[in-house]
């Protein structure tokens, strides 16, 4: 009698099975405004809100490849260091990216453009807002005016997606706030104030002259606008395209109209963001 065939140890492929708090978050997370959850249940546990936090931004390379180049192109493949995501991907494996904090529906970081022989080093703060999972605002310091992102926001945004357990998450800023007390939330304001005076002591200013105004608008007007707690049901969901940018691009093609191959990069153009537009 033969001796029986070995058992193949399959242990280290086997990957961790979902929870169904995993599983249900990620649903709600790309089908549902974060508004929508709250009005649902009157509840909503720390736990579980957090999951649906986490599981809002993108989980994928190739929609922030759509929206920062020409094509989708294998990380693996070739590589144009001119092109925004191939220039992204290499700050992000050179370690450029840091001090990565997400709050709510709000991504924020610090990326870091090396010294070369022409320019010194440069380093950027990167803000990026999204909900169900699209990217719905971007801002970075650069000053990037192009259709595309530029490699600032790619490379935080790719450290969120493959470095996500890495991040430091926190909930929506109001749900931090609902929890101090009198002296606390005072507290907050008078060190936020003082750490950002020049910046902000005339817009804390007016607020105050108005919340102390019972007449005023912003009294007629419950509760207070969050940008870190993600979009509302009214709201459009869809990847940030900036539109005034393609108007600009659109003219500054159609002034060059003699010039060889204008022609030609805006038919270029066109297809791309239509390629764009399908995808929002």
């Amino acid at each position: 009698m033969e001796p029986p065939a070995k058992r193949r140890c399959l242990g280290a492929r086997r990957t961790r099975a979902e929870s169904l708090l995993e599983l249900s978050a990620k649903k709600v997370a790309e089908s549902w405004a974060y508004e929508q959850v709250e009005e649902r249940f009157s509840r909503i546990p720390e736990p579980v809100q957090k999951q649906i936090v986490f599981w809002s931004f993108p989980r994928s390379e190739r929609e922030i490849c759509m929206y920062s180049s020409l094509g989708y192109h294998s990380p693996e493949g070739e590589r144009d260091g001119r092109v925004p995501f191939s220039k992204g991907l290499r700050l992000l494996e050179m370690g450029m990216v840091d001090k990565v904090l997400q709050v709510g529906f709000h991504l924020s970081g610090s990326v870091t453009e090396p010294a070369t022989q022409t320019d010194t080093e440069r380093t950027y703060r990167v803000s990026v807002s999204f909900d169900r999972c699209k990217i719905t605002s971007v801002t970075c310091g650069c000053g990037n005016k192009d259709i595309f992102y530029c490699a600032h926001v790619v490379a935080l945004s790719l450290h969120r997606i493959r470095k996500a357990e890495q991040v430091e998450l926190r909930l929506p800023i109001s749900e931090t706030l609902s929890q101090m007390n009198r002296d606390q939330l005072q507290k907050f304001v008078q060190y936020l104030i003082t750490a950002h005076h020049t910046d902000v002591l005339p817009t804390a200013q007016k607020l105050a002259d108005d919340i102390l105004s019972l007449g005023s608008e912003i009294n007629q007007v419950h509760g207070a606008p969050d940008p870190t707690a993600g979009a509302g049901i009214q709201d459009e969901n869809c990847w940030h395209l900036d539109e005034e940018q393609v108007q600009e691009q659109v003219r500054q093609l159609l002034s060059n109209g003699a010039y060889y191959g204008a022609s030609k990069q805006l038919q270029s153009m066109f297809n791309k963001v239509r390629e764009m537009l399908k995808m929002r």
